[in-house]
This record gives C-alpha cells, structure tokens and sequence, in this order.
C-alpha cells in the first residue's frame, strides 16, 4: 500500500476523503445547530456537491492516463473494492440509502408522525417527493444496466477479436525472431499496441459515463429533497462512505477473519 502512495490516483483518492471528513464535520454542525435555516442549509449542501463534482473532474483526468489502474484500485481495502461498480459505487445505492432513511426516520417518529408532529426529515418524504424518486430510481437503473453492457461487450471483445489476433502473433512469434523482417516486427507491434490503446481508451470512456450517472444521480436527490432533508442524506451518505473506508483499512485488512457483530457499527445517526 505505501508504494501506491505517489500513484496520483492514490493522491487524490486521499485528498478526497480528507476532503470527505471535512464536510462532515461541516454537515453535522449545519444539522444540528441551524435545521430550521433553509438558505444556510441549501448552500451547505450546494457546497458539497461542488466538492463532488471537483472530484469527479479530477478522476476523469487522471484515467485518461491509466484507465487500467481504475478499475483495480489498490489505494482502497479489498472490502471497499467488493461494493464498486466500475471503480465506484452504483447511482442506485444513492436512491436505496434515501429509501432506507425514510423508512428509519418514520419508524423511529412514527409516534409523533400520528400526533402531527413534523419535524421535516427523510421520514416525512410526501406523495410527489416518494413518486420523483422512484422515477429517478427506475430512470437510473436503466442507465446503469446501459453501462454494463458496455463493459460487457467490451470484455466480450477482447475474448473474441483482440485476444485471438495476439495469439496469432503470438504463434508466429518464433519465425518472427529466426527470419522475419524488422518491419514485420514493428507492425505486429503496432497491431498489439493498437488493440490494448483502443480497449484503454474505451475503458476510460465507460469509468467516464458511469462516472457522470453517480454525480448527476446525487445532484438530482438533492433537488428532490428539500435542504433539511438533502443535508441528512449527505450526513448519513459520507458516514457509510467513511465508515467503510476506515473499517475495511484498520479492520478487515488487518484481521480478515474478523466481521461485525455489532449492528451499531454502521450507526449512520
């Protein structure tokens, strides 16, 4: 892991949880002490979705450079690495966790909820709010399925194009080195070189647009929910992201026969 360190990707993926843990800290001040200042919530929630957005173009920079390296990681725990989805996690797990929330908060105030009491958070989600998600939701699983397919084709590629021309080079490799001619060395090269750059290049292209569906999808949730609402799922989205980041780094790596018993572990209030 510490020679992964000067690896840009690494750099950033840092950056972007020290980054992480700052807007927390951030969110949960605004949560606790000004729940009832809607400008000074929407801004704080604006604020972190520009840091989001700031990370996504830097990621996309960098994996034009090394799509491979994205898509294997090795500057987060192979626990973290379990949950992604095309070097990231799924849009959907976005909708699902405002799913979770909702039905949390309600069962948790489910009294006060009967007596009229409002309070304003993810449990009081209304009729039109419950139907945009779930637009957003089937919306967005369609979009994912999209992606994956071409991913798919493009592993499917390489299995039936790409691979079969490298053995083929690969057969006359023997002739190549006893008779051939510099030239024909030279152009078996290029077809080599040529095959890997385009499945690199379609690689980043993939990461990208998948890349682009988790900013857009939290983007939309925000502007579904009204500012309480969108700073509670930003508090309980970067502890889940956080939690299992650390868990899996001081934890799982350090001990893979341990696992969580304890159901507060992941306690996201």
């Amino acid at each position: 892991m510490e020679g992964s360190r000067s690896c840009p990707f690494h750099r950033c993926f840092e950056n972007w949880i020290n980054q992480q843990e700052k807007d927390l800290n951030e969110l949960d001040q605004v949560a606790k002490e000004d729940r009832r200042n809607e400008e000074k919530l929407k801004n704080i929630a604006e604020k972190n979705i520009k840091h989001f957005q700031e990370y996504h173009e830097k990621r996309t920079l960098l994996v034009k450079e090394d799509p491979s390296s994205s898509f294997s990681p090795s500057w987060t725990t192979p626990f973290e690495n379990s949950f992604l989805w095309i070097a990231g996690c799924r849009p959907t797990l976005a909708i699902q966790l405002v799913y979770t929330l909702c039905g949390a908060e309600l069962e948790a105030n489910l009294e006060e909820f009967l007596q009229g009491i409002r309070r304003g958070n993810l449990g009081e989600l209304s009729c039109v709010q419950l139907g945009l998600v779930n637009e957003l939701h089937c919306k967005t699983v369609k979009e994912e399925e999209k992606i994956s397919n071409r991913l798919e084709a493009l592993q499917e590629d390489i299995g039936e194009q790409q691979l079969a021309s490298f053995i083929n080079i690969s057969d006359t490799g023997s002739s190549i080195l006893m008779s051939s001619s510099v030239n024909d060395c030279e152009t078996n090269g290029l077809i080599m070189n040529k095959a890997i750059d385009d499945h690199a290049a379609e690689l980043a292209s993939i990461w990208e647009e998948a890349d682009r569906l988790r900013l857009k999808t939290v983007k939309e949730l925000v502007h579904i929910l009204t500012p309480l609402q969108a700073v509670d799922f930003l508090v309980a989205a970067k502890k889940l992201y956080l939690s299992m980041h650390e868990w899996g780094r001081t934890r799982r790596d350090s001990n893979p026969q341990h696992f969580v018993t304890n159901p507060h572990e992941f306690n996201l209030s």
